[in-house]
């Protein structure tokens, strides 16, 4: 399937609808899994990977597949190895390309037992699930703050206190940050000093907890208001006071002319006129920002070099070589090294060619963009977007004509 878009205006003015993070709502469904007593969660996302993990909780089938759910098939995996019963977790063939050894060795050495089916440090997993003993464990902090986070979440429910010690300093550790407030908020006791994790055994205390809106959906409306003529936009639901992390786009987007403002109703994003501009951004905290930044560097002739991306080669495709491959079609130079990309800064060419998602929801998002600079744009596999922004192409239509193409 392909959309072509064209835009209708230049000149965006008007509401833009989020998600709610699927961040926040999988780390509160564990949660609530875990705690003793049911509670209520307001505004849960609505997106593929929180779907896919509320099921998986409600279901408790013997076999799960996560599909292309990177957070679920984590989350999950400790949470079973924690809970008596069997279970094989398994997902989608560019899942089991994503390594998870260094997640199953630490909770090996809390006592699970956890045996690979396919190849030896991927999915699919065969779990028999039984108390684990708490500790310590080492995890590598240079592959995804997603393992840390799969074990901080199951630490309260332990017979002995856990302590995570993180080797090298830890990639995107606003994540760890906002795991431990969300602990904290629901009872568990967490300190994060240095590059050690240190969670009390005890329980989940259970509290009504509504989820915040997404503030990573946010950055891809930013890269449309850099590229457009002018824009007035604002993003509902964005709080100031936000423990989500990639609230780092205001700052990020500073560099391409754009300009923030919290109200009452949300985050009000206007265009203005670039006065000055970093040349580089560090994003190792904040990687999934990393797209709609290249992209929106790219369609306004910016050089700029996004470093600090150490993992991005791991996620839902290669971001870093997807990024090359999709920018390449527009005739914009980059250079990429295993852990940063440099923008050239060139002149677009008058025509692109067909752009492909790469299965990567991030990037298509990201790509829509350039139908600012271009009349027309065609995207393969469109609706990857549901992965984390189901009305993605809805609040786009607002802006651009978004149809259906051969």
């Amino acid at each position: 399937m392909r959309f072509i878009l064209r835009a209708k205006t230049k000149t965006l003015k008007g509401q833009i609808n989020l998600p709610a993070s699927k961040s926040i709502s999988n780390r509160v469904l564990i949660i609530q899994a875990l705690a003793q007593t049911p509670f209520k969660i307001e505004n849960l996302s609505r997106a593929d990977d929180t779907v896919i993990m509320a099921k998986a909780l409600e279901r408790n089938d013997i076999i799960t597949d996560v599909g292309p759910a990177g957070t679920a098939m984590r989350f999950l995996t400790a949470f079973y190895a924690s809970r008596p019963g069997e279970k094989v977790i398994t997902g989608s063939d560019r899942m089991k390309q994503r390594p998870i050894s260094i997640l199953v060795d630490a909770l090996r050495e809390l006592g699970a037992n956890i045996t690979y089916l396919e190849k030896e440090g991927y999915p699919p997993l065969h779990i028999e699930g039984r108390r684990l003993k708490g500790g310590i464990v080492k995890v590598a902090g240079n592959v995804s703050s997603q393992f840390i986070t799969a074990l901080m979440l199951i630490a309260p429910t332990l017979p002995r206190p856990l302590k995570i010690e993180i080797q090298g300093d830890p990639l995107s550790r606003p994540y760890i940050l906002m795991t431990k407030s969300l602990m904290e908020e629901c009872g568990a006791q967490v300190s994060f000093e240095k590059n050690s994790v240190i969670v009390q055994s005890g329980r989940y205390r259970s509290k009504s907890y509504t989820i915040e809106y997404d503030w990573s959906a946010a950055s891809f409306w930013m890269s449309f208001a850099a590229l457009s003529r002018n824009a007035k936009l604002l993003l509902k639901g964005l709080k100031e006071d936000s423990i989500q992390g990639d609230s780092a786009t205001i700052e990020v987007f500073k560099n391409f002319g754009v300009i923030s403002q919290f109200t009452e109703k949300g985050l009000l994003i206007e265009r203005e006129k670039i006065i000055e501009t970093k040349s580089e951004w560090n994003f190792r905290n904040h990687p999934d920002l990393v797209q709609p930044a290249a992209v929106t560097a790219a369609g306004l002739k910016i050089p700029f070099l996004l470093k600090g991306l150490d993992n991005l080669r791991l996620k839902e495709s290669d971001r870093i070589s997807a990024l090359e491959k999709e920018l390449a079609k527009a005739g914009i130079k980059s250079m990429a090294t295993s852990n940063s990309l440099m923008i050239d800064g060139n002149e677009l060419q008058s025509e692109c060619e067909i752009f492909d998602a790469h299965s990567d929801h991030r990037m298509v998002m990201s790509i829509a963009a350039l139908s600012m600079c271009y009349p027309e744009i065609v995207i393969r596999d469109p609706m990857v977007v549901a992965k984390s922004y189901p009305s993605f192409w809805t609040e786009l239509e607002k802006f651009v004509d978004v149809r259906p193409g051969r």
